[in-house]
């Protein structure tokens, strides 16, 4: 399946934020894992973020791209956000250096099973780039307490069905 030309522009958007984080060495060590993120909002905005790499670890790149879009009131499945009800629709990480896409750690998907159930997620397979649901990407999701009451609010108390 190949990309639409707004996914495309997606990964763009994660590229040029990645891209603009100054190294902080000349060459690449094998633990350098700064990753910048790029996620596309139903009103056409797009929201990015980064990890800077730091031995100590720290929010991934989608992590902070999420909380930049909460910032600005985006709705998630625990919050009815604040203005016109606009979602986010997909999501992007790439790593730098060129790396290209990378697919999510497994942090990041409980993280849009918990939050953002409903977005696309653009992921390097096999056969290339394409998109995926987030419960093809989490199959057997940790469903916690905090998830059945962000869940109240939603119209018809909408649930994916997950092993326990």
């Amino acid at each position: 399946m190949s990309l639409t030309p707004t996914e495309t522009s997606l990964i763009d958007a994660a590229n040029a934020v990645i891209d603009a984080v100054p190294r902080g060495t000349v060459e690449r060590r094998i633990t350098d894992h700064t990753v910048g993120s790029a996620v596309l909002c139903s009103d056409g905005r797009i929201f990015t973020g980064v990890n800077v790499f730091h031995f100590s670890g720290g929010p991934c790149g989608e992590n902070v791209a999420f909380a930049n879009a909460a910032a600005a009131g985006i709705a998630s499945a625990s919050s009815p956000g604040i203005g016109d009800g606009a979602v986010l629709t997909h999501v992007v990480a790439v790593a730098n250096d060129q790396r290209g896409v990378i697919n999510p750690c497994g942090r990041c998907r409980q993280l849009m099973f918990d939050y953002y159930p409903d977005i696309k997620v653009i992921i390097k397979d096999g056969e290339g780039l394409r998109t995926a649901t987030v419960p093809e990407l989490l199959p057997f999701a940790y469903v916690s307490g905090f998830r059945t009451k962000a869940y109240q609010h939603l119209e018809g108390g909408k649930e994916y069905k997950t092993s326990s």
